[in-house]
């Protein structure tokens, strides 16, 4: 009972600690485990989704303004205004072998003096300075940039949204005399994002140097909105503006957005990357419980194996303290632990039970004749020869030295005639190879009372074996 108390205590303790050790190993391992993954997306994946990204627009916007800047310098562009822009054919073939030369989708020129649109394909038409349209011209001729690029509806091509880079072209004297252009579909542009967008799972879009937002595809930064109204942005947007590049972490809708900006120099957009950390951190969040799970079942099963070594051992331990181990009967503590046990366990109260106690006779001088080899044999044999006797009788063990003891159910009457015969048949046997390897025993025997403790009991059929070694022993005497 106690031993099964102990196990019923040490399992929950040992699974306790076990599953708070793996927690708590698991838990900093995933707090690890996600602050290396922000850092690395702050400082390094974002920051390369951004190079990327400025990779391709090289490609698709930088190079129309090394295109726009080569007609600003075309010494024909240059000649034909200054010559009163009379030649309407060799403009247009002009405008047509430089679309068709360098895949663009508009090429155009607009002179100054007349402030005639020449296009590629459709017919020349005139600017007003009182159309909100055509602003962006008359912006450029007090400019001190080169080149301005700027999102606007191409009203010689279906109203399309197109990216224009207007290139002034000057004369040999620095003063303006016109302006070239070439147009980038819009949605060219705002592919790249979206791919960037489905690819990587971030936000992408692109600000321009007022913070307006000119690229993008998620509904958090509508095109048109200014970072410097947008939630969680609006406090910082005025370092973001200042500077070349950098990192951020905000809260937008209850969520944590990490953030990478990069100034394109070329354009003068700033394009805008944005991760939301809990989903770039749901991996690390479904495997931490994947982990748990799966180190829970370990731990579980772990216990049930321990609960059953446990009781393995105990048994193991408790055959150890209470077997002989000579002879594997009970040793005198497993006999009194079982003679306790059973009569706190008798059903009927007044069933008898006697003890009977065993005394080899001589054996000291059997050892001395025939050697102690001979003398752990004879004991061994003795004991077989009890088990096979009293098997299903009772309790049998044996104390130190030469002493056993039988603790049986029946009258002290049965007991005695189960003595005599007992004492006939060790008589009968040799224990050696010698015939004169003989042992006789005596045996004392007495009845259990009721709720009668064991030690009154032991002392009782000692008096009564005492008594058969005094009479010459090879006898059953009774208490």
């Amino acid at each position: 009972m106690t031993a099964k108390l102990d196990r019923m205590r040490m399992i929950p303790l040992i699974g306790a600690i076990l599953a708070l050790g793996f927690l708590i190993t698991n838990m900093v391992s995933y707090y690890i485990a996600v602050d290396t993954m922000r850092q690395s997306i702050v400082e390094t994946e974002l920051p390369l989704t951004g190079s990327n990204i400025y990779s391709e627009i090289q490609t698709d916007l930088v190079r129309p303004i090394q295109v726009s800047s080569l007609m600003a310098n075309d010494t024909f562009v240059q000649d034909w205004l200054h010559s009163g822009e009379v030649d309407l054919a060799a403009i247009t073939r002009y405008l047509q072998r430089i679309q068709g030369q360098y895949n663009a989708f508009t090429a155009f020129l607009v002179s100054r003096d007349t402030q005639a649109y020449y296009h590629f394909q459709a017919p020349p038409r005139h600017l007003k300075r009182d159309d909100p349209a055509d602003s962006w011209f008359f912006r450029s001729i007090d400019a001190t940039a080169p080149y301005e690029v700027n999102v606007d509806i191409n009203k010689q091509q279906n109203d399309a949204l197109t990216v224009f880079i207007n290139y002034r072209v000057l004369d040999h004297n620095g003063k303006m005399i016109g302006l070239t252009g070439i147009g980038l579909d819009f949605r060219t542009v705002r592919n790249i994002v979206s791919r960037y967008r489905d690819q990587f799972n971030r936000n992408i879009y692109f600000v321009n140097a007022q913070g307006d937002i000119v690229v993008a595809t998620d509904a958090d930064t509508p095109v048109g909105a200014s970072i410097r109204k947008l939630a969680g942005l609006a406090g910082v947007s005025d370092r973001i503006l200042a500077e070349e590049k950098g990192e951020y972490s905000f809260k937008r809708g209850g969520r944590t957005i990490l953030l990478s900006h990069r100034l394109i120099p070329d354009l003068g957009w700033r394009v805008m990357v944005e991760q939301d950390e809990a989903a770039a951190m749901r991996p690390l969040w479904l495997g931490f419980l994947f982990n748990l799970a799966i180190g829970f079942l370990v731990i579980a099963v772990s216990l049930v194996l321990v609960s059953a070594a446990f009781g393995v051992y105990k048994k193991r331990v408790g055959e150890l303290a209470f077997r002989d181990p000579l002879t594997g009967l009970a040793n005198r503590a497993g006999f009194e632990a079982e003679f306790d046990a059973r009569l706190s366990a008798r059903r009927v109260p007044t069933e008898a039970s006697s003890l009977i106690l065993v005394d080899l006779d001589a054996f000291a001088a059997f050892n001395d004749r025939f050697g102690r080899a001979a003398g752990n044999a004879a004991l061994d044999k003795v004991g077989r020869i009890l088990s096979e006797v009293a098997s299903g009788v009772g309790v049998i063990a044996r104390f130190d030295g030469d002493n056993f003891a039988i603790l049986r159910k029946g009258s002290s009457d049965a007991a005695t005639r189960f003595a005599d015969s007992l004492v006939k048949v060790i008589g009968a046997e040799t224990f050696g190879d010698s015939a004169l390897a003989r042992l006789t025993a005596s045996i004392g025997v007495t009845a259990v009372g009721e709720g009668e403790d064991h030690s009154v009991t032991m002392e009782r059929v000692d008096r009564a074996l005492r008594k058969a070694k005094a009479a010459g022993g090879d006898r059953v005497c009774l208490a």
